[in-house]
């Protein structure tokens, strides 16, 4: 629990004051660095491509498991390796894409994001592996 005494209503107004005049040193209005559209010129157009990306890849890569799965006839190994190189592609699409998107939000994490990043971390790079392995096989296989 957050120690009372460190709260805005207890603190004199000197220690307020000092602490706010600190801050508008280094930013001259610190809100915005809660508005990320505000901070980055750039922010709507690498939201809509990460939202684009994330869209045609889900779409894309279902659909290659679906038709790879779901119809017999293309059931050979070439087209297994193909199945796997679209799951390992989902698996990136699915942790990286989101988590990538957040930072444009996130000001800063905190200590209990740890296990996020760990996390994330393990499976874009599982994903990375995953997809070049699958194409060194499919290449191996032909």
């Amino acid at each position: 629990m957050a120690d009372p005494s460190l709260s805005p209503s207890n603190a004199t107004s000197n220690e307020y004051n000092s602490a706010t005049n600190v801050i508008h040193v280094y930013m001259e209005k610190p809100e915005e660095m809660l508005k990320p559209w505000s901070v980055n010129s750039m922010f709507s157009y690498i939201i809509v491509t990460h939202s684009v990306t994330f869209l045609f890849g889900l779409v894309g890569n279902v659909v290659v498991v679906v038709v790879m799965v779901g119809d017999k006839k293309y059931r050979n190994a070439t087209n297994l390796f193909l199945v796997s190189l679209a799951v390992a592609d989902l698996l990136l699409l699915l942790v990286a894409v989101p988590l990538e998107t957040l930072q444009y939000f996130v000001v800063q994490w905190d200590a209990d994001a740890a296990a996020v990043c760990k996390s994330a971390m393990f499976a874009m790079l599982l994903s990375a592996f995953a997809s070049v392995l699958n194409l060194a096989a499919v290449t191996l296989e032909r």
